[in-house]
């Protein structure tokens, strides 16, 4: 907040002179009478002491609700890590036993080929492809 030049006389005036925002504080001017003043009162030590305790049993609280809310939210990640684990393991065994039972379908399929020729109960109603014509093998299909 610049003066102009000239402007002050005593230098302990500067402020009140220059305009400045906190030119008025401190003079009677700037406080209204006690009894008028807006916002809280004025508080006692031992108002503020048990304000303060307060607050100090509210930041305790907090900190323990904190530290259960970590503690819930760590459980929850171990048991969704193992869950995971638990899960991939059981699909790679799920994955190795459908490449077991393809190989096993495969190694019928021949033996029921092999079989065709020297079959008796045949049908020659239906007119299939040579893997499908087989009453059995339908039957495995279903399954």
């Amino acid at each position: 907040w610049p003066c102009p030049p000239g402007a002050l006389t005593p230098p302990q005036d500067a402020h009140l002179l220059c305009g400045h925002p906190w030119g008025q504080l401190g003079t009677a001017a700037s406080h209204p009478p006690r009894g008028q003043r807006a916002g809280r009162a004025a508080h006692s030590w031992q108002d503020l002491d048990e304000e303060e305790e307060r607050r100090k049993r509210r930041r305790e609280k907090n900190k323990v609700a904190a530290a259960r809310c970590r503690n819930k939210k760590k459980e929850r990640t171990e048991f969704l890590q193992r869950e995971s684990e638990r899960l991939e393991l059981m699909n790679a065994e799920l994955k190795t036993q459908i490449e077991e039972l393809k190989q096993e379908r495969q190694q019928l399929i021949l033996m029921l080929n092999r079989h065709r020729p020297t079959c008796i109960v045949r049908t020659d109603s239906v007119k299939t492809p040579e893997s499908e014509g087989n009453p059995l093998l339908e039957q495995l299909e279903k399954k």
